[in-house]
């Protein structure tokens, strides 16, 4: 047991040593008697291209003059406007103006910075924080108060953007119900009393994906709200392209229309579960809170036009099959109406993507990992290579209708705007190796198969042709059989002509 003694001294020097540095501090910080109180809250948004004047009160009880200055920390999204340096009189309580004007749509921080004549001696008494102030002539006197305030740029969003934003939200849902309509439950209900490929499939979607997604982010060093858009797509398995892909490059249709419809259904459960966990550790060191209540709203939304969908199947199968028939011009409008007005509403999308390489290289990461270890997790699981091909496909396609719409309706500005670029990307990227895939696999089928069925062709020819000239010389059929094991070897294959 430690000496009662030695515990006081210990104890003593501690309240001396606090009570040292309290008085230090007051003696630096306070001897300027400066307080400066911001009456706007922050973190504080304006609009790209917007002007808005931020207002501080200023309490000085020295008699000295004081000068204030507004600096940014990046000047990509916002600027100051106008003279960033004001004077303060000495004893007088005041406020200042820091004109801000937004430039792009992003967060970045504001610092005020003091200078007072004669204070130059106090550089290295850790009154105020310096960081990225280089030591100059000029700058000798200018010290960074250590309070910082956030401010965020967000986007404009116009007439031609929003009528974007419904488009996509109606596309999707009614997608979703066209992919009800098609689907036939007798054949799900065949293929889930098998339910290995099912189950290979969904851990692939729901614990393949999400992990995938969360280490690119990390690896790649992603902004938080990139980070969280890359994840949310990570965790938004399925998608009607899915079972195009399966059909052409002949996969399990069957297996693919049952992973999407269940993967759609279990993602109102599985993505708000991954994104309260993981999610949060994406975002850990920022202040964006995850609506969740907004996402769970969002996702049954989304997944109750499938119900929709097979209750018209079910009670009205015409119906269904004319939903089904008229999903495709739709998509072809919709196509057109995203490489025309979609681009045009959202060109900010290639400036993030042009500052930021890393997003692209993480929308190629993510859909071509999961195409590979899809594939691997399959193989492991003993399927064939039919099963393999349509678990690697859907595992690597993500549903980015879902994962954009969810993240623009339920994440605040600017952030929604952000977090949808990772998506986009991997949607430019997904397709190609799917392509090149579907290319080779035709060629192949039109090329080497189309040699094998014409050699076999040319078989069957020649063996008709055998058959007429038998039939020509008398003999009407062969019979083949062995004879028994005690006759000579070269009476084992007996040959008999019926003539």
């Amino acid at each position: 047991m430690a000496c009662p003694v030695k515990l006081l001294i210990i104890f003593f020097l501690e309240v001396v040593t606090s009570v040292i540095c309290t008085l230090q501090n007051a003696s630096t910080t306070g001897s300027s008697k400066l307080s400066i109180t911001a009456r706007e809250e922050f973190p504080y948004s304006i609009f790209e291209k917007e002007v808005k004047s931020l207002l501080f009160d200023i309490s000085q009880n020295e008699s000295e003059n004081l000068q204030i200055r507004a600096s940014l920390l990046d000047t990509k999204y916002a600027e100051i406007d106008g003279n960033a340096t004001q004077s303060v009189m000495g004893g007088s309580r005041t406020n200042i103006s820091v004109k801000v004007k937004g430039v792009f749509l992003g967060r970045t921080w504001m610092s005020l910075q003091v200078n007072k004549a004669g204070q130059s001696g106090r550089a290295d008494d850790g009154q105020y924080d310096k960081p990225g102030l280089e030591r100059s002539e000029e700058q000798s006197e200018w010290y960074e108060l250590p309070e910082k305030y956030a401010i965020s740029v967000r986007r404009k969003d116009g007439v031609l953007s929003h009528i974007f934003t419904g488009l996509v939200i109606v596309l999707v849902c009614v997608a979703n119900v066209a992919m009800g309509c098609k689907t036939e439950l007798q054949v799900i209900k065949d293929v889930l009393r098998r339910p290995i490929a099912p189950l290979t499939g969904m851990f692939s979607q729901f614990v393949l994906m999400p992990m995938i997604s969360f280490a690119i982010a990390k690896m790649l060093n992603f902004d938080p709200v990139n980070a969280f858009g890359l994840f949310a797509m990570g965790c938004s398995p399925g998608g009607a392209a899915s079972n195009a892909y399966s059909y052409l490059l002949a996969g399990d249709v069957s297996l693919s229309v049952t992973m999407t419809l269940c993967s759609t259904v279990l993602a109102l459960g599985m993505i708000p579960l991954w994104l309260f966990t993981f999610g949060e550790m994406v975002i850990y060191d920022t202040d964006v809170k995850i609506p969740y209540e907004n996402i769970l709203t969002s996702l049954a939304g989304l997944i109750i036009p499938v119900g929709i969908g097979l209750l018209i199947k079910w009670k009205l199968s015409r119906v269904a099959e004319k939903i089904v028939w008229g999903i495709r011009p739709i998509m072809i409008i919709f196509l057109i109406l995203v490489f025309t007005l979609g681009i045009y509403a959202n060109l900010y999308i290639f400036d993030l993507m042009r500052d930021k390489p890393e997003i692209l290289l993480a929308g190629a990461l993510v859909p071509y990992l999961g195409f590979i270890f899809g594939g691997i997790v399959a193989f492991i699981a003993r399927q064939s290579w039919k099963n393999i091909r349509t678990i690697a496909i859907e595992t690597g396609i993500q549903n980015t209708g879902i994962a954009i719409v969810l993240l623009k309706v339920s994440l605040p500005p600017p952030d929604n705007d952000i977090s949808i670029v990772p998506p986009i990307a991997s949607s430019i990227f997904t397709p190609i190796p799917l392509v090149i895939a579907i290319i080779a696999h035709e060629t192949y089928l039109r090329c080497f198969k189309k040699k094998e069925k014409e050699e076999l062709q040319l078989s069957d020819t020649t063996e008709n042709g055998h058959s007429e000239e038998m039939k020509e010389n008398g003999v009407k059929q062969i019979h083949y059989h062995q004879l028994d094991g005690s006759d000579s070897g070269d009476e084992k294959n007996h040959v008999q002509a019926v003539v």
